[in-house]
């Protein structure tokens, strides 16, 4: 009887800490996306290894990155924290200058297949459109 109390309790406990650091990443986001737009990514850690979150703010005009915030940690008191030194860089400054920080290039990587998948969008959308196009005028012209 004992045991299953320690595991119900041990459940809680696990349950407790998640949400609140699940809070924590929901406030985070929230606060980076006031300065544009938002790319996550993360590096998990280990026992004795400290996990890392980035949350990257950019701009899609000019493809600047305008906030940052770092969560890196091994305990639930670990907080985001603005990372310095980031913002009005373009990505391809923030990839040499944060070289030795996998986390933030991951996150980097994620914005640029973003801006990849975007123009494959767009190229398609105007290639349906030419088609139709062409249809209409090779029915007109029947």
């Amino acid at each position: 009887m004992k045991v299953i109390i320690a595991l119900v309790v041990l459940y809680i406990a696990n349950f407790a800490t998640s949400y609140y650091l699940h809070k924590k990443y929901v406030a985070a986001q929230k606060r980076v996306r006031q300065y544009g737009g938002v790319s996550t990514a993360r590096v998990k850690g280990s026992f004795r290894k400290k996990g890392k979150i980035v949350l990257l703010a950019f701009n899609e005009k000019n493809e600047t990155i305008t906030y940052g915030e770092k969560f890196e940690g091994i305990t639930v008191f670990s907080k985001f924290k603005k990372i310095e030194g980031i913002e009005g860089l373009t990505l391809d400054e923030v990839e040499r200058k944060f070289v030795d920080e996998p986390v933030i290039i991951q996150a980097i990587q994620y914005i640029k297949e973003r801006e990849k998948d975007e123009d494959s969008v767009k190229n398609e959308e105007i290639e349906q459109e030419n088609d139709i196009e062409n249809n209409i005028q090779n029915k007109t012209t029947v």
